[in-house]
């Protein structure tokens, strides 16, 4: 049961990140609107579909470790390269 809550607070937080990039395409973290708009549409959607596919795989799988571990895995990576991303903008 834990871990269930544990995927679903993950899921939300996932899930905010990518709807506050999408809500954000004029520019969010100090970069232009113009070098914001793609990795901004791009990394939303990921978000948003990650973390959407996360809460399914929770639920079918009644929490089990291995499907709801990948999608955590995938997050974490997208979070990675975007963090990349927008440091690699910000000192262009």
């Amino acid at each position: 049961m834990m871990v269930i809550g544990l995927y679903i607070l993950f899921a939300v937080i996932v899930g905010g990140l990518g709807i506050y990039l999408l809500m954000h395409q004029q520019g969010f973290l100090g970069i232009s609107a113009q070098q914001a708009k793609h990795p901004a549409r791009w990394f939303g959607w990921l978000f948003t579909i990650d973390a959407v596919l996360l809460l399914i795989s929770t639920f079918l799988t009644n929490g089990a470790a291995l499907p709801g571990g990948l999608f955590v895995i995938i997050a974490t990576l997208l979070t990675t390269v975007l963090a990349i991303v927008v440091v690699r903008l910000l000192f262009k």
